[in-house]
């Protein structure tokens, strides 16, 4: 029937092109009626816009615009007529008058705005004697958005329009003022309530208290704007704040009286000594004990962490240290808990076990946060317990975090004994690091006739003569030293490699003779011991000892 009637409608403004369009008859007035009547208590969108439809058909004639305006108006200000009288029919016919003022337009706009602010008032006291708040509410945001779209453009028109609110608001906001007046409250001219520095701290923070939970922080309201709606819960707030400025003002004042009475009985009695903890006490430490050598190895550690391995004297030292740190860690770890065992006892215990155990607000997801939109959001605090809130201790060994300290302890020696375990393990024999030449090129192939040979003339130089059997040039080491890294001959530092037997750095090509001096030295000796590489010595023709002139001549 609606898609008929805004056809039929559309079908006759076809038909009549001239400028002041078809006059509206009866039957079409009627139908337009029925229309309305249909609408009935709920504002539905479909049947607002079929009626908007057919009334934009006579948007260009003042005359039919009127009586379709008359049809709505006459129903918005009925009080009498049953069913059509009823107050949950008044406003989804004002939106269909806010439909033709932002849809429609046309002569429809000077029509309504001439006349709106008789019927306005009209619902409006309807409402306000049934106490019927949210269709006032619905009432006045309709009357905002006329300006907020520019529909009209006056703004003393749209003034008048909205006298009942105005009023309405003048009369709250005066009653307001009563009522925070009546409290002890003043405003000052700018607005802002008379209150003294430390009472509005207070009101503050418990303000802030209430709308903590279920107030979202848009809807959160000052001291002033509460003065404004609800003037009842401000004197609530500030009577709350009073009470407890009293009472921190008791609590200064006896602490006041009590610190003269504790500073003569000071006076009086020496300080009792304090009793050191029985822990602290069997736990004996000397932390200065080699502490020199620890530091040294430590750093020789650092340096050569990327191309050695700890040696068993240091690995000790350092075993020792961290035995002892992990053993002070743990003690400190279990003062630490019984202390807070007991604050916690004493916290629920003061508040009469009543749920008075706060949580921490790290800990706390927002139910309504579990959303697709939620989500998404980052949240920092649940971030901070996979990190520096949850898990503190950080393992330098492999990364891993630990809520306690304790637990970092367990974890670091359980790290330990497998390292001592792999220690004792049963390992295959691998090519070590820095093999020598010779194992290269004659290592899986057997030796030809020309390598037997070159193995027996060697073997006979050696019987010949025993003495170069003890240091050749090819396999003469010496274990490396940092204060003499070069040759004292032709002073090219030596060439250094990792010993995988042995496990430590040596010098290659390198062997130490002594040099005689002239005269006695500052120390009393007469020769001194030098590092030299063993070319360079058998170069000398291999003496049994070196002259300052040799040393003099090379350098």
């Amino acid at each position: 029937m609606t898609t008929t009637m805004a056809n039929q409608y559309s079908y006759d403004a076809n038909n009549n092109m001239d400028e002041e369009g078809e006059e509206i008859d009866e039957e079409q007035v009627e139908d337009y009626c029925a229309m309305l009547d249909r609408l009935g208590n709920f504002p539905e969108k479909v049947a607002i816009n079929s009626l908007s439809m057919a009334a934009e058909d006579f948007a260009s004639s003042p005359t039919s615009a009127s009586t379709i305006y008359e049809c709505i108006r006459s129903r918005l200000v009925d009080r009498t007529s049953p069913g059509i009288s009823s107050l949950d029919r008044k406003l989804p016919l004002v939106y269909v008058l806010d439909s033709l003022l932002k849809n429609v337009k046309g002569v429809y706009i000077k029509i309504i705005q001439d006349d709106a602010a008789d019927w306005m008032s009209n619902v409006y006291e309807m409402f306000d004697k049934a106490n019927k708040e949210a269709e006032k509410a619905r009432l006045k945001k309709v009357w905002n958005t006329w300006r907020e779209f520019g529909v009209i453009k006056d703004e003393d028109k749209w003034r008048q329009i909205g006298q009942c609110f105005m009023k309405a608001d003048e009369k709250e906001k005066a009653l307001a003022d009563a009522k925070t007046a009546a409290s002890g409250i003043g405003r000052n001219p700018d607005g802002t309530l008379q209150l003294s520095p430390s009472l509005r701290k207070q009101m503050q923070l418990l303000l802030d208290e209430i709308q903590s939970s279920g107030v979202d922080e848009l809807d959160k309201v000052s001291l002033e704007r509460l003065a404004d709606i609800n003037p009842d819960l401000l004197q609530q707030i500030k009577e709350g704040a009073e009470a407890a400025i009293e009472e921190q003002n008791q609590q200064r004042n006896s602490m006041q009286q009590k610190q003269p009475t504790s500073l003569s009985s000071s006076n009086k009695a020496p300080p009792t000594p304090t009793t050191p903890l029985s822990d602290w006490s069997k736990l004996k430490l000397n932390h200065l004990e080699k502490s020199h050598d620890l530091i040294a190895s430590l750093q020789r550690h650092v340096r050569s962490a990327n191309k050695t391995v700890v040696v068993t004297a240091q690995l000790d030292d350092t075993t020792h240290l961290y035995a002892a740190v992990s053993s002070s860690a743990q003690l400190l770890t279990d003062m630490l808990q019984q202390w807070k065992d007991r604050e916690k006892a004493l916290e629920l215990g003061g508040e009469n076990g009543g749920g008075g155990r706060r949580k921490r607000r790290y800990s706390l997801v927002r139910p309504e946060k579990f959303t697709n939109e939620g989500l998404k959001e980052r949240n920092d605090a649940v971030v901070a317990q996979l990190y520096e809130v949850g898990l503190p201790f950080v393992c330098s060994a492999d990364g891993r975090r630990f809520g306690t300290q304790l637990e970092l302890s367990k974890h670091l020696d359980a790290l330990f004994r497998r390292s001592q375990l792999e220690k004792t393990m049963e390992k295959t024999e691998e090519r070590g690091w820095y093999p020598e030449e010779g194992l290269w090129a004659l290592g899986s192939r057997a030796p030809d006739a020309t390598a037997a040979a070159a193995a027996e003339k060697t073997s006979d130089a050696l019987r010949a003569d025993p003495d170069a059997a003890e240091a050749p040039a090819a396999s003469a080491t010496v274990v490396a030293d940092e204060t003499r890294d070069r040759c004292i001959l032709c002073g090219i530092n030596f060439a250094m490699f990792f010993d995988q037997d042995d496990g430590e750095w040596k010098y290659r090509n390198c062997t130490e003779k002594n040099v005689e001096h002239d005269g006695p030295t500052m120390d009393g000796e007469g020769s001194e011991a030098v590092l030299v590489h063993a070319t360079c010595w058998e170069g000398l023709g291999s003496p049994e000892f070196l002259t300052a002139d040799q040393v003099r001549h090379a350098s």
